[in-house]
């Protein structure tokens, strides 16, 4: 009797299931792309190059689909204001000028944008955003970010208490994504700083000087690394390695005899071995930010050595100018899957290429979690060390 009954159940579940997949069936006759009909783009966080290639990527593929992409210049703070700030996307924004156009066409939100509304608690912050929405008749909405404001724009949403789908695409020069092999921006930076390397080198051996060059990257070495390499440095600093007063000064010195000149590519977040703090500056805002670190080594080598060094910064010429064509078809895959994933019910993840496929992430994997860096089995830093390059004492 037992046996009966469970197959009972059983045989009850299959016809259900097999049931609810026929209405799941009709509803996508119903509802084409799932029932996104009208998606939002914003781009956060600092610019880099393909942020405009994907978006022209999300706006050509929204356009086979029917679906409409309006534009939101100031981000999620813009839909904030009593008059949200969006617009739709012409023709333009999926020409072919979109793929060589270096920043966003779009405009960039970070973090401190949202000051203006420090007054407003976390709830009134998400009413109105689901207040904005509804009314600008949005089903979807996919942000270019960081893993922090991928993070932040997840959270917000999230908090609305509205089912607003939501889809992330990683793109920063500092390739500092977990669960992210490369960013959209990374390879192009990598391009713009390594070539700056390589052509400082000329100089240095002019002159007979050493010169140490700045990059960006925060706190991860990742663009450091793969610049020195790429541009020849002779020593490549890095913040996930501390740096050896004494090992540092002797790898400079011997490399300088030899050579009778020196590059040397920093992070603007290295610990400073003769100083053991990391340099900072400050604003016209009075926001501290990362930087000084070449200007600091260049002047501790010029002492220690006795020797002609200089300092570059190389600053936001990395983040701007045209894509490579990596990131042009990086860019362009990641925003054509993002409205895939859009269409087919994802939401509260971001997508990222991994080997010969794009796969789609969840958020929470990112969510309150150490930004990716280098470690000392990484293949660029065991190459580093292969060529003889000093990074730091790596254990």
């Amino acid at each position: 009797m037992n046996i009966i009954r469970e197959y009972c159940k059983i045989s009850f579940l299959i016809r259900f299931l097999f049931l609810l997949g026929q209405i799941e069936s009709i509803i996508g006759l119903i509802l084409p792309n799932g029932g996104i009909s009208r998606i939002a783009v914003l781009t956060s966080g600092g610019d880099c190059p393909g942020i405009n290639s994907c978006i022209r990527g999300i706006v050509k593929t929204s356009a086979m689909r029917d679906i409409e992409v309006w534009g939101l210049p100031r981000g999620l703070p813009g839909l904030l204001y009593d008059t949200p700030h969006a617009f739709k996307l012409d023709e333009t924004y999926s020409s072919t000028d979109m793929l060589k156009k270096g920043g966003s066409r779009l405009g960039g939100f970070v973090s401190s944008d949202f000051k203006e509304f420090d007054s407003m608690i976390l709830d009134q912050k998400a009413s109105k955003l689901s207040n904005a929405v509804e009314n600008l008749g949005i089903d979807g909405i996919i942000a270019t970010g960081g893993d922090t404001s991928l993070n932040l724009i997840g959270t917000l949403l999230k908090h609305t208490g509205r089912k607003i789908p939501f889809v992330g695409i990683p793109k920063t020069i500092d390739n500092d994504i977990p669960e992210v092999i490369y960013s959209i921006g990374f390879q192009t930076a990598v391009s713009t700083a390594s070539s700056a390397l390589a052509n400082i080198r000329d100089t240095a051996e002019s002159h007979r000087r050493i010169i140490v060059v700045e990059c960006m990257g925060r706190k991860s070495g990742y663009l450091t690394l793969h610049a020195g390499l790429a541009g020849g440095a002779d020593t490549i600093l890095v913040p996930e390695f501390s740096i050896d007063e004494k090992m540092l000064l002797n790898h400079v010195s011997t490399i300088y005899k030899k050579n009778h000149c020196a590059v040397i590519a920093v992070s603007e977040s290295i610990t400073l071995p003769q100083l053991n703090l990391v340099s900072t500056y400050t604003t016209a805002d009075g926001s501290s930010r990362l930087g000084g670190s070449a200007k600091e080594l260049a002047s501790f080598l010029s002492q220690s050595l006795s020797v002609d060094a200089r300092h570059v910064v190389l600053g936001h010429i990395q983040r701007g100018g045209s894509a490579n064509a990596f990131d042009q078809v990086l860019s362009t895959m990641l925003g054509a899957k993002a409205v895939t994933v859009l269409c087919d019910g994802g939401t509260n993840v971001f997508v990222t290429q991994n080997g010969n496929q794009i796969d789609t992430i969840s958020i929470d994997k990112v969510r309150d979690v150490p930004s990716k860096s280098l470690r000392s089995d990484s293949p660029e830093v065991l190459a580093a060390l292969s060529i003889g390059v000093y990074i730091g004492e790596v254990i």
